[in-house]
């Protein structure tokens, strides 16, 4: 009866998996549509703002045009002062600038979704240790990404498919500490339990687990961790 159960929540467990996946993977796709759509107002409104400068800057070329006096008064020195408000003023309508090119190239978003997918892709071709390091870099680089929750939840499941349940933990529990409003906050409570479970901490484990049932009730994770309950009640560890 006792490996029936275990069966069963291995199972279990196995298709949450799945469906932590299909989440990120719809995660992703949200996440490219809004960008998407952001970028093509970002467009519009620069189109507007350049329209709107250009008359500016020919009305400036016609007054010079007409004004040679004053053209020819403006002593030497105030040349550069002139290109360097000009050099400001491309800034303002948003066209790019060296110093601006060189933050977005640091910065760029395509670089850090690329970087995340590399580590997510590791793991689902289980290259456990590979999506480890991988996420770990990530957070590192981009500590305030959108993704770096998510990393820091796949990189507690890295580990802990190695058994590494010490580091696993640590990873999940970062993530509750640093990350309370991350929608992996239920799934990163259960694996604390779960976690605790394979430390054979039991009272920690139960702890973890009852939270689950009492902050996300009539959920997927409430039912996991009702199932660990159940087996460790079977195994008599309370």
């Amino acid at each position: 009866m006792v490996d029936m159960v275990l069966q069963i929540q291995a199972l279990q467990d196995e298709v949450r998996e799945l469906r932590g996946l299909v989440e990120e993977q719809q995660h992703l796709i949200d996440t490219l549509q809004r960008r998407q759509r952001d970028q093509y107002l970002d467009l519009d409104q620069r189109i507007g703002e350049l329209a709107s400068f250009r008359p500016s800057s020919g009305a400036a070329i016609s007054s010079a045009a007409t004004s040679p006096a004053v053209t020819s008064a403006a002593p030497a020195e105030d040349v550069p002062e002139v290109r360097e408000d000009t050099f400001q003023s491309s800034a303002v309508t948003g066209l790019p600038t060296p110093q601006t090119e060189a933050r977005d190239a640091a910065a760029s978003p395509e670089q850090e979704k690329a970087m995340y997918d590399r580590a997510f892709q590791a793991l689902k071709e289980l290259r456990y240790a590979d999506a480890a390091e991988e996420f770990q870099n990530f957070m590192q680089q981009y500590p305030d990404s959108e993704y770096a929750d998510n990393a820091q939840y796949w990189l507690g499941e890295s580990y802990y498919v190695t058994r590494n349940y010490e580091i696993a933990l640590e990873a999940f529990q970062a993530l509750l500490d640093n990350y309370p409003q991350s929608l992996k906050v239920p799934d990163s409570l259960l694996k604390v339990g779960y976690t605790h479970y394979e430390l054979k901490q039991w009272d920690l484990a139960r702890a973890a687990l009852t939270q689950v049932q009492e902050q996300y009730p009539n959920t997927t994770v409430a039912r996991l961790a009702e199932n660990r309950l159940r087996s460790m009640r079977v195994e008599g560890h309370f």
